[in-house]
Order: C-alpha cells, then structure tokens, then sequence
C-alpha cells in the first residue's frame, strides 16, 4: 500500500484499518470516558461512525475525495451517537469541502481540509472546551499547516508521506496535554478518551499514507490507558477498573438525546437556544451540504438532559423529526484513578 494515496481506495482503506484500530482499542477508550460525562461509551461511538463511514465508502462509485468524504460523513451523522461519535462524523464530512475535485490526497490540501474541519467541529458545539478532541484537532491542524508551507514540493506525493511521523507525534502530545487542560481529567488521571480516540483513527490514516503497520505501544505510556493481563477473559470482559465497576449499578442519570430534524438555518438556531436551556453537551450540525427545495436541511441534535420529555416536546416542536432516540445514561462516578499498568 505505500504511497497509494488515491481516490477511493484509500479512504476506504483508512476506514478500513480505523475500524480494525478502534476495535482493538474500545475498551481503553471506554474506560477513559470521564468527560463530559463518565459513561464509558467513547470507543463504541467512534467505532459506530467509522463503520457508517467504512459502509458509505463501499457503497459509492467516485473518485472524488470531496464527495466521498462528503457522503460518509452524512451518513455517519444520520446515524452519530454520543459527543465523540457526533464530532467525529462532523470533523470527516468537514474534511469534504476543499477536496472537491481531488483524487488524490496532499499535504496541502490535507491542510485545507483540516482547517475547514476543524471550524465544522468547534461551531457544532454550543460550549466548545479544550482539553477534548477538539484540542488534538487543533494541533493537528497546525503541524499540518507547518509541514505544507516548509514542502519544498507540497503536492507530491513524498511531502504528505514525509509528513505523517510528525503529524501523529503531534496529535500524542496533544492527547497527554489534555489531561492537565481538563480538571476532571486531571482528578481522574487521565487523558480524554475523545481525543485518544482521534489518535487511534490518526494512527490508521498514517498506515494508509505510508504503509507502515499500525503501532499501538505509545498508547500504553497515556495517563490510564491499561494492557488488558494476560489471565483476563476477552476483551471486553472485567476490563473496567474495580471503581468504575461498582459504580455502573448506580443507575440512570437522565438522558442523551440523539436526533434529526428537517430545519431553516434560523429553526436550527432557535433549536440550540432552547436545548441550552434543557440541557447541555449541546451538539446542533447539519447533516448535508445542500438544502432542500424549502430550503431547509437535515439538522443533527445531541444533548444530555434530565428533562427528556421537554426536550421531545421542543424538538418535535421545531420541525419535522426523522429520527429520535433518548438513551438513559448511566454514569460510572470514578471516583479513584484508573490503575496503571505499564
């Protein structure tokens, strides 16, 4: 696979060897899970947009960077659940729009790309914070940005190769600074499981680029992040530290909310204020580029409330839903640090 960085092939491979990334990591990305609430759910939501984005790949016959991004991040959206897997989805479809065209992928325009996703990605949510994936976008983005403008030859093919060793160093830096951005992290002694699972999804597009097999061990160094020992059953099992454990029978604290809705820009405006109000983590991005005939589009929603039934009402108020779902969140108080092995 080295060097072939063209066209749909190699999205689909980096879909591909994401997939296979998260899913060897979920249970470390779970148990991370402590902002902006500790549900333990990061690594099955990152895993779900990706396969959406895998699927939507399959499916499609362009070459067209723009368009296969564009088309996987809807579908991913449409289907997005939790913050991680919303903004996930949000950051591949903002990746779309400079590529538009593109059949092949470079540094320079891996640095466009990035910097619309990562404008995508901060205005999706109502109270951006650093400390998350956010943050590790940010720096990604700049190291990008760096390495395009030192190119000697930033189109060819070598520079965005060349580039990748840096851009992941960059992002791992960004993953263990998080945890002294946040105070719940730094409490919890750990990085954010968000911006971690960034990481793993980098660590796959760096084997795309370059072909070099995927490398985990750096991961083991994070602040919580566990070898699963060698006597434990499969993954997945008795995985979780004894604290967080104990607490996952503590119940039900309120709902997240997932759905979509047919809205005008302005509707979708006044659907954020009025969720601010119900809840928070309020997430509100289009799910397509362009409008409809009425002019409206497919709107995107997240949020965490204890008011779930106002929050139906006010959501089935503003416009036609398409989809919605409200899952109980059970969240884990972790009280101690996840224990360290190294």
């Amino acid at each position: 696979m080295r060097g072939k960085v063209k066209g749909a092939a190699a999205v689909h491979r980096w879909f591909i060897l994401a997939e296979a990334a998260l899913e060897q990591n979920v249970e470390n990305l779970n148990r991370l899970n402590v902002f902006p609430i500790p549900d333990s759910d990061t690594g099955e939501n990152m895993l779900a947009t990706i396969k959406a984005c895998r699927a939507s790949v399959e499916t499609s016959s362009t070459q067209d960077l723009g368009e296969l991004f564009a088309a996987a991040g809807s579908r991913a959206m449409s289907e997005a659940y939790g913050n991680s897997g919303t903004l996930l989805a949000v950051l591949i479809s903002g990746l779309a729009e400079p590529l538009h065209g593109q059949e092949r992928l470079t540094i320079s325009g891996f640095a466009r790309a990035l910097e619309r996703a990562k404008v995508r990605s901060w205005s999706a949510l109502t109270d951006p914070v650093a400390g998350t994936m956010l943050s590790v976008l940010d720096a990604v983005h700049s190291e990008v940005r760096h390495r395009a403008a030192a190119a000697q030859e930033p189109e060819s093919r070598a520079a965005l190769e060349a580039a990748m060793p840096y851009v992941v160093s960059r992002a791992f830096v960004a993953v263990q600074a998080t945890r002294e951005q946040l105070p719940v992290l730094q409490r919890a002694n750990v990085v954010d499981s968000g911006g971690a699972g960034l990481l793993v999804v980098l660590i796959a597009l760096h084997s795309t680029i370059t072909g070099i097999a995927m490398d985990f061990a750096p991961l083991h160094t994070l602040p919580g992040w566990q070898q699963r020992p060698a006597d434990e059953g499969p993954e997945g099992q008795n995985s979780a530290p004894a604290s967080t454990a104990e607490a996952s029978a503590d119940g039900a604290d309120g709902a997240e909310v997932m759905c979509t809705v047919r809205l005008d820009p302005l509707g979708a405006a006044s659907l954020r204020h009025a969720l601010d109000d119900l809840g928070d983590s309020v997430i509100v991005t289009p799910i397509d580029v362009n409008a409809d005939d009425d002019g409206t589009y497919r709107w995107r929603i997240h949020v965490h409330t204890c008011e779930e039934p106002r929050t139906s009402e006010t959501v089935h108020a503003a416009g036609p839903v398409e989809s919605y779902a409200a899952t109980a969140l059970h969240i884990t108080h972790q009280d101690q640090p996840p224990r360290s092995q190294e």
